[in-house]
This record gives C-alpha cells, sequence and structure tokens, in this order.
C-alpha cells in the first residue's frame, strides 16, 4: 500500500492527470445509472402521493360511496314495491273470496300425437300417445291451432281417448265472441259431406247475426275445462228454440279435425 503511494508521489503531473481521467470516464456509466435510478424511485414515490392523485383517488372513492348509496336506496325500493305487489295479491284474493269469484285458471300444455282415429257417424274420438304417465286425467281441455278439440274422456297409462266437440255426448259453457253471456254447446256429429257440426242453445233473443256475416262462438272458462276465448266454429242462422225463450243455431266446425296429427293437452 505504502508502495503504490509512493509510486503515485512520483508520477509526473501529466500521467496522475491521465490517469485520473480514465477512472472517472470507467465510473461515469455507473454514477449516471445510479442518478437515474435514484431520480425514478423519488418520482414514483412522490407521484403516488402526489396533490392529483390524491384528488382522483378521493373521486373515484365519492363515486364507489355514490354508487353503494344509490344501490341500497334502490334495494329498499325494491322491496316497498315487492310488498305493494303481496298487498295487492291479498287484497284481490280477499275480492275474489267476497264477490264468489273463481281464482283465474292456469294450464300446463302438452303436445301429443294422434295415433288412431275413430270418426263414425255415432262416435267421433281420437286415441293419442301420452297418457297418465305424462299426469293426464280425464277433463283436460284438448286444443290444436285453430281451436277447441275436445277433452279427454278416458285416460290410460301410455295412452288417452280424446272426445271430438263433434260428438254428441260433448257439451260445454261457450260464448258468442263480445258477449260475455253464457250459453251452452254441444256436439253435432258429422254430416254427409264429411262437415264437422255443433249445436248452440239458451241464447238470448237479442242476439242477431249481422247480413252476410257470422257469429263466431268460442269457449268459456266458466266450465273449469277450457280457457276463455278458444275458437270453437261459426254460426251462420239462429232459430227460435221450442220453448221460444232462446234460439238456437248449427255450427259449423274446421275440417282440419278429421285430419289433425298432433294435439295440445292443457293440464290443471
Amino acid at each position: 500500500m505504502g508502495l503504490a503511494i509512493i509510486g503515485w508521489f512520483l508520477l509526473p503531473l501529466g500521467s496522475k492527470i491521465a490517469l485520473k481521467s480514465s477512472f472517472d470516464e470507467f465510473h461515469a456509466p455507473i454514477w449516471n445509472a445510479s442518478i437515474k435510478i435514484r431520480d425514478l424511485s423519488h418520482y414514483w414515490g412522490h407521484l403516488s402521493d402526489s396533490k392529483n392523485t390524491l384528488i382522483e383517488k378521493g373521486r373515484d372513492h365519492a363515486r364507489i360511496l355514490s354508487d353503494a348509496k344509490l344501490q341500497i336506496s334502490r334495494k329498499e325500493e325494491l322491496q316497498n314495491e315487492l310488498e305493494k305487489i303481496r298487498n295487492l295479491k291479498n287484497e284481490l284474493q280477499m275480492l275474489e273470496k267476497s264477490l264468489d269469484l273463481s281464482p283465474v285458471q292456469t294450464f300446463a300444455p302438452l303436445v301429443a300425437r294422434v295415433t288412431l282415429r275413430s270418426l263414425s257417424g255415432w262416435s267421433q274420438n281420437l286415441i293419442i300417445n301420452k297418457g297418465s304417465n305424462f299426469n293426464l286425467s280425464a277433463g283436460n281441455a284438448a286444443i290444436f291451432s285453430e281451436g277447441v278439440v275436445g277433452k279427454l274422456e278416458k285416460v290410460n297409462e301410455n295412452s288417452s281417448k280424446i272426445q271430438l266437440l263433434t260428438n254428441s255426448s260433448f257439451r260445454v259453457v261457450a260464448h258468442i265472441k263480445g258477449d260475455d253471456r253464457p250459453i251452452t254447446y254441444r256436439g253435432g256429429g258429422v254430416s254427409f259431406g264429411s262437415r264437422n257440426l255443433g249445436l248452440i242453445t239458451d241464447v238470448p233473443q237479442d242476439v242477431r247475426i249481422p247480413l252476410g256475416g257470422s257469429l263466431e262462438i268460442i269457449s268459456s272458462s266458466l266450465g273449469g275445462s277450457f280457457p276463455k276465448g278458444l275458437k270453437i266454429g261459426n254460426a251462420y242462422k239462429l232459430e227460435p228454440s221450442t220453448d221460444g225463450i232462446f234460439q238456437t243455431a248449427e255450427v259449423i266446425l274446421s275440417k282440419e279435425l278429421n285430419v289433425i296429427e298432433e294435439i295440445t293437452i292443457l293440464r290443471k
């Protein structure tokens, strides 16, 4: 170590300057990098605590709080609306009881395929491929795209028998479209020429058929098997009943009843 110091002092001044310059040039990049790292560290440290950042964080926090309050208030509003709906439902049930009204009926539809037809002059029935294995029961309504088909007369485990609305044993409460007064519909069989027929009775005396028009006969919910408004057929001519109090009319039904392949059963 001592020799190195003595040697340094014995070196010419020019050599000392050159040697020091080389040493500085060698370390300069390291020092510059160190300074840049320190400056960068200070920058990020100050940036995280800068005024602008704090302001932005404050705004974000305010927005989060505002949204949370809005959600809380919305929840209370929805709970109030739910309570109102429950109260209205209870009031409707009480009103139905006081007026002795039947509650609104709901049905679960089930599509079935026709497997056999019995369309004689005496009886008109269909057999479908669904039965008690699909929770069907006698009295269930059978419908299709054009309206009423009939109702289930007999239910087996894997098949069911449908009594068509042309069957003379088929009877339901019905309405004239646009008139809520109940009338009676019953099957009228199949005439020569394969016309599907029905008959309506108990038609009030004030009912008239427009010139060149017809009366559309629709199903009624009063019977319990069908929803209201399904088409049954059309009546074109009214005649006085035998008692002279009401009117009767022949009803022309859809031709598609003879060739229908799929039916929808309405389960209660």
